[in-house]
């Protein structure tokens, strides 16, 4: 079997890839940081959320279409997106990164189903498959949640019920944007990073602001974030949403090795097979059913 590979396809998966390895040191930045979670949510924010907005004025392309900023769709995804970084920060600070990691790679399975009701798709049976299996890969790991050494001490049920709502809203936000492609995504998502931001600040005590280590969450606000999600924006324009995703798994896989590496923050292996399932059975799904790629008979 043979495989060609266009210049722009090459050149979008290179961006995505590019994208996927910034961002998967994220929450390394994050447990560095040492910040509650309302502080994290404001620096991380307001920081992101000015990059974001400033860059992406600087394109023609943006500037003509932000009126649709302002559709039902367009704030229904910021909304979604608000929604999706508040649960991910929050299920963060909660408990173990690789669970809030793990629930939050089956955002393609929560894409796919709400694709049936706002894009009128149908749903295949791979689908399905595939969501019984990561179901089971993330309840093998919920179960085994509390025996995570050097994790917060919060409640695992509240952090996984963080990531499933984290993996939800931003399954959602991804299917508005295709709903509506001439919403400009970057400035959407800048202007949702600001959203939290601001929600972070209107909550946080002014004492435990400045509390932590500044510099650690700055460089993820300033340079992890805006960068990484410029790359995985700017890719859409040259390969598939679901080749991104499937990179995306990068940081599913990356990211609780950069905290274990940084944190001792360690996994038993019961939730490390648990994630195996998951990556698996996304990583097949995306590659067979999304991609479709065809096998040899």
């Amino acid at each position: 079997m043979t495989f060609s590979i266009s210049g722009n396809l090459f050149k979008g998966i290179g961006i995505a890839s590019i994208g996927a390895l910034i961002l998967s040191p994220d929450t390394l930045f994050m447990r560095w940081s040492e910040m509650d979670v309302w502080s994290m949510l404001a620096w991380r924010g307001i920081e992101m959320g000015v990059i974001l907005v400033f860059f992406s004025s600087c394109f023609k392309i943006y500037r003509q279409n932000f009126k649709y900023v302002y559709s039902n769709v367009g704030l229904g995804t910021i909304c979604s997106q608000i929604v999706s970084s508040f649960f991910f920060t929050y299920g963060v600070a909660e408990t173990s990164v690789s669970l809030i990691l793990f629930c939050l790679a089956t955002s393609p399975i929560f894409a796919s189903i709400f694709s049936i009701f706002i894009l009128g798709e149908k749903t295949t049976n791979s689908t399905w498959i595939t969501a019984f299996f990561a179901l089971i890969g993330v309840g093998i790991s919920v179960a085994n949640g509390d025996e995570v050494l050097n994790a917060p001490q919060g409640s695992v049920l509240v952090g996984t019920i963080c990531g499933v709502g984290a993996s939800a809203t931003l399954g959602l936000s991804l299917v508005l944007l295709r709903y509506k492609p001439k919403i400009p995504a970057m400035t959407v998502t800048g202007i949702s990073a600001l959203g939290n931001g601001f929600i972070g600040l209107l909550i946080v005590s002014p004492g435990l602001l400045f509390q932590g280590d500044i510099l650690s969450i700055s460089l993820s606000g300033l340079i992890i974030l805006p960068i990484s999600f410029a790359c995985l924006t700017f890719a859409t324009r040259y390969t598939q949403a679901s080749n991104i995703g499937l990179l995306m798994l990068l940081e599913t896989a990356l990211g609780p090795f950069w905290v274990w590496l940084g944190t001792n923050e360690t996994p038993n292996i019961f939730m490390i097979f648990g994630g195996v399932i998951v990556i698996l059975s996304l990583a097949w799904y995306i590659l067979v059913d999304q991609v479709k790629i065809s096998l040899p008979k």
